[in-house]
């Protein structure tokens, strides 16, 4: 009995170290004291996985863990970490990994940008990702590169797939733990966001691409935190995207910043200036207040600009004091 529920232990331990930790079977066999409790060849390891149906790695993981140096025992997740992945899995990032259990994951990112291919890697250094290359064929159809860019595999990057794949497909869904912060909503923004507006009119369209969520996911779980800062949003009916509304497109920035970090994506942040003043009721709250600004404003005696549709009232910080002063 004793040395059957040993032998069971050794299998765990032989599990564990090779499926979870990724250790090879040469670093399982060379430490096979500390990791096993016994000393044991690099050959046995070997003949142990097989007989006790241990799923073997493919031979490009195998290429993968032999040249990589990334230690698989060191967790190197962080909150900063979760937020930036959160981030990128909102858009166009996603993690590759076997659909039998979680493993040989690995942080992926493609675009037809390469900036911004290596700025969102940038902070998942720690994992080790390689050199941007791109996949695709050059064609007159297809006649930009596609480039990508992936991380080592790692216990951590299990972790997360399993956060974010779920289900009995093991699709991605958006956790109810996601970070919704200034930063995951710019990267995301970075990733699957566009701006739009109209120059003869007020009207604007912010655009989060989500067409392939759950639109229950999005309506309980993302809507209810992004309205949490002050961005009041919505799910349209025909791409199931999330769309800010005009009047908290401010809000929008002013939650992620209003210059991109990278230049590739300048464009998104092409705000026309008239947004970026403080509208009237930033300032009152008050009708009846209101009221009076207005009046103010027709009298010819209240400094401020109207937005293209001429609907809203408009100030700069200075002209938005003096108002407050006027109105005590």
């Amino acid at each position: 009995m004793k040395k059957k529920t040993y032998a069971i232990e050794y299998i765990e331990k032989l599990r564990n170290a090779y499926v979870i930790e990724k250790r090879s079977t040469t670093d399982i066999a060379k430490n096979s004291i500390e990791i096993l409790g016994l000393s044991v060849s690099a050959c046995t390891v070997y003949k142990d996985i097989v007989n006790n149906n241990i799923p073997l790695r493919n031979k490009s993981e195998s290429v993968s863990m032999a040249t990589g140096k990334l230690d698989k025992t060191k967790c190197f997740m962080t909150e900063d970490i979760i937020e930036w992945v959160d981030g990128l899995m909102l858009g166009d990032g996603y993690i590759n990994f076997t659909r039998d259990g979680y493993v040989s994951c690995r942080y992926r990112l493609d675009s037809s940008s390469k900036e911004w291919v290596q700025y969102g890697m940038s902070k998942l250094k720690d994992y080790e990702p390689n050199g941007i290359t791109t996949y695709n064929k050059i064609t007159e159809k297809t006649p930009n590169p596609i480039w990508v860019s992936q991380t080592l595999m790692h216990p951590d990057i299990n972790s997360q797939a399993i956060r974010w794949y779920s289900g009995p497909n093991r699709t991605k869904k958006i956790p109810l733990d996601v970070r919704i912060t200034p930063i995951s909503v710019m990267l995301w923004y970075l990733g699957d966001g566009s701006f739009h507006y109209e120059e003869d009119g007020n009207m604007s369209v912010l655009r989060l691409a989500t067409c392939a969520f759950d639109r229950k996911d999005l309506e309980e779980i993302i809507i209810p935190k992004l309205k949490a800062y002050n961005i009041d949003c919505y799910v349209d009916n025909y791409k199931n995207d999330i769309h800010v509304r005009t009047e908290s497109t401010k809000d929008f920035f002013n939650f992620i910043g209003w210059k991109s970090p990278i230049a590739c994506y300048d464009n998104k942040f092409a705000v026309p200036e008239w947004l970026k003043l403080i509208r009237l009721s930033e300032i009152v709250k008050d009708d009846k207040e209101k009221w009076r600004a207005q009046y103010y404003y027709k009298q010819g005696k209240l400094e401020c600009s109207k937005s293209p549709g001429g609907k809203m009232l408009l100030f700069t910080r200075d002209q938005a004091e003096k108002l407050r002063k006027i109105l005590v």
